[in-house]
């Protein structure tokens, strides 16, 4: 075992290279003592707690004994009031883009048990300060080119191009995400009891009061800053990054953005993974961009090459993991319907929508190749344990 002097160095590794350099306990009772007696690894330790470089996958993410991180829990056990309260207010204040959504919502939640104290007037500011994003309009959408099937959108001719518009819609959401919860902090906001099966799934899963399901209710209409001036969707984003090379590769520039992008924009959890080539995307069907549920809990896995297509929308609870290895497999959550009489294209734009559902540590296998058509799972028992379909 090794022992690391500078808790920079400790913070920054990674939970499955941890048993090589040191055991759990001594780590975690090193970092307890520190950040008690040390005004530098207080700070640095708070530098994790937001997930800021080179502390996005440390080990003290992990699961804690009582909690769903470590973090907070060490944060909660060694912190007097008004230390810990200030790294609860920075997390949840953060306009860092690699804080999952979730571990946003256990912060809050803990600081609205601890109380704000001086912090008050900072989440007042971020509610009133707040500009919501535009949606397109119908009357935007009717004068989009189309090629009859698809509407057509401009992508621009550079990587670095397409990785701005990530990097700028990354940080628009997450202004929206500090919004959410600002609001609910400061008791503006409630979250209203549930009423479906979805709903039901998804507050079971994240564990937290300051989170919604409407939270995951992807707003696929919503529009960002795109080239030439022109807004671009986010259903159109999520293409982008389907279409484009360079968000298929293990990069240590891209990867991260892209990683950004998934927790900013779909709200993923801490531990998930969306693997190489992997992707959740949404078009729309005529001019219809109906919002859709995405949610991907803790330590879920999409991998490397399945893609969700999210026109009904997709429940993934903690530990599932999703195919695999690169196998060309497309989960499917409408189905598309032919009327007597009616063209190939109108078949298209007729559809019925369900929700995609995989329960907690449920498994698609990797072998698994090929469509997997939700619909038809409609009140039937599905090849693979623990996934289901959902009526809308």
């Amino acid at each position: 075992m090794q022992t690391f002097e500078d808790v920079s160095t400790l913070l920054r590794v990674a939970p499955d290279m941890l048993p090589e350099v040191t055991d759990v306990e001594s780590a975690r009772t090193r970092i307890a003592t520190e950040i008690k007696s040390a005004e530098s690894a207080y700070d640095l330790f708070a530098q994790a707690c937001r997930f800021e470089h080179p502390y996005t996958v440390s080990w003290v993410h992990r699961p804690g004994e009582r909690s769903a991180y470590l973090s907070l829990e060490l944060a909660a056990e060694s912190l007097d009031d008004d230390r810990h309260r200030a790294l609860l207010a920075g997390v949840v204040l953060s306009t860092s883009m690699s804080i999952p959504y979730d571990y946003r919502a256990h912060a809050a939640e803990e600081l609205v048990r601890l109380g704000l104290g001086a912090f008050a007037g900072a989440f007042q500011e971020v509610v009133d300060s707040y500009v919501p994003l535009p949606a397109r309009s119908l009357e935007a959408k009717i004068n989009v080119p189309t090629d009859g099937i698809d509407h057509l959108f401009t992508i621009p001719d550079t990587a670095e191009a397409r990785i701005d518009l990530l990097i700028t819609a990354s940080k628009l959401k997450t202004l929206e995400t500090r919004y959410l919860l600002a609001g609910r902090v400061l008791g503006h906001a409630q979250v209203p009891a549930t009423t479906t099966d979805a709903e039901r799934l998804i507050v079971e899963d994240a564990g937290t009061t300051m989170i919604a399901p409407s939270d995951y209710l992807v707003p696929w209409d919503q529009e960002f800053p795109g080239p030439d001036g022109a807004g671009i969707t986010l259903a159109e984003l999520m293409r982008i990054v389907l279409l484009c090379p360079e968000f298929k590769l293990p990069d240590a520039k891209v990867r991260p953005i892209l990683v950004d992008f998934y927790k900013s924009i779909l709200r993923i959890s801490g531990r998930s993974i969306i693997g190489l080539s992997a992707g959740v995307f949404h078009v729309e069907h005529g001019t219809l961009a109906t919002p859709s549920y995405y949610y991907q809990g803790r330590d879920s896995i999409l991998g490397k090459g399945l893609v969700i297509d999210c026109v009904g929308g997709a429940i993934l609870q903690n530990g599932s993991f999703l195919g695999g290895g690169f196998m060309p497999i497309l989960i499917h959550t409408h189905k598309h319907i032919r009327k007597s009489g009616g063209s190939g294209a109108s078949e298209r734009k007729t559809i019925q929508p369900c929700i995609f559902a995989a329960e907690a540590g449920a498994r698609f296998p990797m072998d698994a190749v090929g469509l997997f058509e939700t619909v038809d799972y409609l009140g039937k028992e599905a090849p693979f344990k623990g996934i289901r379909a959902i009526p809308l």
